[in-house]
């Protein structure tokens, strides 16, 4: 997994967890073992129910990979990954690993190696998935926010900065 994976994943939990013990959320709330073990288990369940589905596409359903090709799949994403992260930028693993797949097939076609062809089907499938899940995720997450601000603080007034008022200031005192 990427230098980000985790945190993306147990990062919100640990925000949610801190908010009833500590009111607003500070920048960097403190991450609970139990946060971390949640994580950690989320991602082993992941891994066991989709993980063997996510090789066989990215290693032989793209393209096929040799173990040439595989060792240069895994560096090229590596060095993506851990750059991209050096510089503060969040990454997908799996966006850099199907990245590399494609720059390994297309450099092998530019130096003349037969059946290097990628299985363009595939590829166009993973990318409409990439373009739909930002819009997707921001709009479950907007009906998330609603509802839940709702069932939570349905008479709480918020401030221009978004932040829940205080009952003594949304009374005017």
């Amino acid at each position: 997994h990427g230098a980000n994976d985790v945190g993306n994943a147990v990062g919100p939990l640990a925000a949610i967890l801190a908010t009833p013990a500590e009111g607003p959320v500070a920048l960097a709330p403190a991450v609970p073992p139990t946060a971390m073990l949640c994580g950690a288990g989320a991602f082993v369940v992941g891994i066991l129910t989709l993980g063997e589905r996510t090789i066989s596409t990215v290693g032989s359903k793209i393209t096929t990979l040799t173990p040439h090709r595989s060792f240069a799949t895994q560096t090229g994403a590596a060095v993506a990954v851990l750059s991209s992260s050096a510089c503060g930028l969040p990454v997908s693993t799996s966006h850099c690993l199907v990245g590399a797949v494609v720059g390994v097939s297309l450099a092998e076609k530019l130096c003349g190696v037969p059946n290097t062809g990628l299985d363009l089907t595939v590829l166009s499938k993973i990318v409409v998935g990439w373009v739909v899940t930002i819009p997707l995720a921001a709009a479950v997450a907007a009906a998330a926010f609603v509802l839940l601000s709702w069932l939570t603080c349905p008479h709480r007034p918020y401030n221009e900065g978004g932040e829940i008022l205080h009952n003594a200031t949304a009374r005017g005192e």
